[in-house]
């Protein structure tokens, strides 16, 4: 893969002084209320084990440029529950580094602050991944990387892109391997690898409320697009082209050993593809004959502000006037390999990297996760319906209809 050396550049020294003079800690005002504190010359970020050894590196070309302090503190799977318990006692980081998808929820429970963008700011960036930090018109976090499922296609033994999951199969029958396809399922289902086939054929999750939000209200997974789905779910698992036993432990070894010519994966299987020196091509994942494009899910990683940031004021310049540059852009996106979310950025990366612009390539059509908090009612019985059809214990139909009604009952009582 290309690489690229780039120099990281200090924000303006005037700003971070008047962070500074402006940043809050604990202590009280001065006698006429006016509220400035000294700054405490430290920020603290938490991050989870895959974006902590990112943002080390990161920080490390701020802490020489600027002078300050940055603590990042990794969280292993339980980033998202630490931090909120932390919030309740009006403690934890200045800045929480996690998925989109939690902006909602964290924005309800009162957790994280509103960023101020301006308009240039925001017409540079990804139009999707700003729509992705927004809860009723406010912007929750700074975007710094995108990332979606494509398809990893290994061309000694398939030659050619499929133009549609019919090819698809075809191709890797014909190839002769052990398997068709490897895809993430497991025994309790993987909406996130499943729905860019359940799009395909037309399901959604969330209705649109008629101004731009997602209704939690309008359930779509028994939709007849989401019935169709469910019923392509169960044909594809009695053809043996997706399986419950495809799980994190053998997906893409499958794929690297050349057990099969096809994989439905993310940006982290990148590595271990190059490592195997195989040839591949990363490729959009073809949608169904004469049915839609196959939408994945945009994932959008996120700077986020915390409620009880010690250093509120220097914690925002951070995040909206240094993270959302373009040479610290690129810092990031060479550091974690994923697509910048700043426009610019993101047109230099893809410059010369076959992987990157597979990448984006399949995320064309890509819909941010849902970002509201009904969104926890959905992974689990969506996922369990969809394990249900491809085992043959469910009907399509059935598995859908089941799925519907535990998502809006959890949902209602909620």
């Amino acid at each position: 893969m290309r690489r690229r050396t780039i120099g990281t550049a200090a924000v303006s020294i005037a700003a971070l002084g008047a962070a500074a003079a402006c940043g809050s800690d604990d202590s009280e005002g001065d006698e006429n209320g006016s509220g400035e504190q000294e700054f405490s010359g430290e920020l603290v970020i938490w991050a989870d084990e895959t974006r902590t050894p990112v943002l080390k590196e990161y920080v490390a070309g701020f802490e020489a440029a600027v002078g300050v302090k940055v603590t990042v503190e990794e969280h292993v799977e339980t980033l998202r529950e630490d931090f909120l318990a932390a919030a309740e006692q009006g403690q934890g980081p200045d800045i929480m580094v996690g998925p989109h998808d939690w902006t909602g929820q964290l924005a309800a429970d009162g957790v994280i602050t509103p960023i101020t963008l301006t308009e240039d700011q925001k017409a540079a960036l990804n139009e999707a991944s700003v729509k992705a930090v927004t809860v009723e018109g406010q912007v929750w976090g700074a975007p710094y990387a995108l990332e979606n499922l494509a398809l990893f296609r290994n061309t000694d033994l398939a030659p050619d892109a499929p133009a549609t999951f019919e090819e698809l199969i075809q191709m890797g029958t014909d190839a002769g391997t052990d398997e068709i396809l490897t895809m993430e399922i497991s025994v309790d289902g993987n909406a996130y690898n499943g729905y860019p086939l359940f799009s395909s054929m037309g399901g959604y999750l969330f209705g649109d409320d008629g101004q731009g939000n997602l209704d939690p209200t309008d359930v779509g997974v028994d939709s007849e697009g989401g019935i169709a789905a469910f019923e392509k779910f169960a044909e594809l698992g009695a053809a043996g082209v997706l399986k419950t036993t495809y799980d994190a432990s053998n997906t893409i070894p499958f794929f690297v050993d050349g057990k099969t010519a096809f994989m439905i994966s993310g940006p982290w299987a990148v590595t271990d593809a190059q490592n195997a020196g195989l040839t591949y091509e990363v490729t959009a994942i073809p949608g169904f004959e004469g049915q839609n494009p196959a939408a994945p899910f945009l994932g959008v990683q996120a700077f986020f502000l915390s409620a009880s940031a010690k250093n509120l004021t220097f914690a925002q310049e951070f995040i909206t006037n240094y993270v959302l540059r373009e040479e610290d852009q690129l810092t990031l996106a060479e550091a974690g390999n994923r697509l910048p979310a700043l426009t610019s950025a993101a047109e230099t990366f893809t410059e010369g990297n076959a992987d990157v612009t597979g990448f984006a390539a399949a995320g064309e059509h890509a819909v941010p996760m849902p970002n509201i908090p009904a969104m926890n009612a959905v992974w689990e019985p969506f996922g369990r319906a969809q394990a249900d059809a491809i085992d043959g214990v469910s009907t399509g139909e059935e598995a859908a209809t089941t799925a519907a009604g535990t998502i809006r009952d959890a949902i209602a009582a909620s």
